[in-house]
């Protein structure tokens, strides 16, 4: 059943909408907010444009992809999931509401989550993982057992259902799909998982939420030393949109909170927030071309320097074709990007790259160490850009301008 509303309203952006799909924030004032979430109760909310009827998937959002580790940060917006449909700088749209799914993960089957529509925050507390799905189908892991060294997200499927980071390569065992760690904490190490070193410590979930849009994880994660002594907290969250895998966002927040002392961070290459360690089929030794915004090309041109994104593109095997009689191996072009924000410092957009996978936006030996000050925080933000073909084919560069230059919307209700 689907319930329509008298709450019509116009949009007005303040330049137009060029890459598509994407996501659209509208920020909101609490009237407004509270408006929409007390007609809307439980439902879920599509906005339809009244110029072509066109129906946008749409979600309300309280809390934001910033948090201390007392609390998450609140934000009051509208986020609207847009299709392959031009959005012009003024339209109007009227709400509706269309109950919620009631679908759940059915266990015991080859893929729990196919019915599950949007993006699915599933956690497994046993198992202690939290599985996302979009579209009813398998996208990551957020992986967070007291057993290993550092909490880690694996895998990123991208196009054709394949991933495009890898988890424990046997060249290093610690590098960890979408992991984040430093080796020199006031003199602690928290990075390479030997014996006898400290751990990231995951203490607990302050925002696990599902949703039409995008669903997204906060944690509180402690960071130890290897007698169990607190160097400092992290608030880190994810926010994964429910984009095809085709041309996919994630959003990445990380917050280092000095809540006990001072924290200085030494100067070694050992470390990123986040490191992410590419399918060794799209790395620089195999299939893959690195490129970055800066117009740099490969591990030596690129290492060190400052720049708004990086990209690992490459051919990975896609299926065995067997029509002709003789088995062919078939591939497909695809890539990975990391945008550094516009907001960052020096240190969150100074790249650390290899050839062989490993790449981070955010590494302090090129600052020569940081230091935290007791009671203060570092704060850092990033996305991840999966998506077809190469570079300039997954069109990187606008991408990584659409999030460095978000559209500003401005709702208000037609009366």
């Amino acid at each position: 059943m689907t319930i329509e509303s008298k709450n019509k309203f116009s949009v007005t952006l303040d330049h137009s909408v060029t890459t598509f799909p994407t996501v659209l924030k509208v920020d909101l004032d609490d009237e407004t907010f509270t408006r929409i979430e007390t007609w809307a109760g439980d439902a879920d909310i599509l906005a339809v444009n009244e110029a072509n009827n066109i129906e946008f998937a749409c979600q309300l959002n309280r809390h934001d992809i910033s948090a201390t580790p007392w609390e998450v940060k609140q934000e009051r917006a509208l986020y609207v999931l847009l299709k392959e449909a031009h959005l012009p700088t003024e339209s109007v749209f009227s709400l509706i509401k269309k109950p919620k799914s009631q679908a759940v993960p059915k266990d015991r089957q080859y893929n729990p989550w196919h019915e599950l529509p949007g993006v699915y925050v599933d956690h497994q507390e046993e198992n202690s993982r939290v599985v996302v799905s979009i579209e009813g189908k398998l996208f990551t892991r957020y992986l967070y057992s007291p057993q290993v060294g550092k909490p880690y997200y694996y895998p990123l499927i991208g196009p054709h259902g394949k991933t495009l980071i890898q988890d424990a390569p046997d060249d290093h065992l610690h590098h960890h799909g979408l992991w984040w760690g430093h080796d020199d904490v006031n003199g602690h190490k928290l990075y390479h998982e030997f014996r006898g070193e400290g751990r990231q410590v995951h203490k607990e979930f302050m925002v696990m939420s599902s949703g039409p849009v995008f669903g997204q994880i906060t944690t509180l994660i402690n960071w130890q030393d290897e007698h169990g002594n607190l160097l400092l907290q992290e608030t880190r969250s994810i926010r994964i949109y429910n984009l095809p895998p085709e041309s996919r966002y994630v959003d990445l927040s990380t917050e280092l909170h000095a809540v006990n002392g001072d924290v200085k961070f030494g100067d070694t290459k050992e470390g990123g927030f986040p490191f992410l360690r590419v399918n060794e089929q799209i790395n620089g030794h195999h299939t893959g071309v690195i490129s970055a915004a800066n117009g740099k090309v490969g591990e030596s041109e690129i290492f060190g320097s400052v720049t708004e994104w990086v990209d690992y593109s490459g051919k990975l095997f896609r299926s065995m074709n067997r029509e002709s009689g003789t088995p062919v191996k078939e591939y497909a072009e695809m890539g990975i990007a990391m945008f550094s924000h516009p907001e960052n410092d020096t240190y969150a957009s100074q790249w650390f790259v290899r050839d062989y996978g490993p790449f981070t936006p955010a590494n302090f030996h090129f600052c020569g160490g940081k230091v935290l000050s007791s009671g203060d925080v570092l704060a850092m933000k990033h996305r991840l850009f999966i998506h077809q073909g190469d570079a300039a084919e997954g069109k990187v560069a606008q991408r990584y301008k659409e999030y460095a230059e978000a559209a500003q919307a401005k709702l208000t209700f037609q009366e």
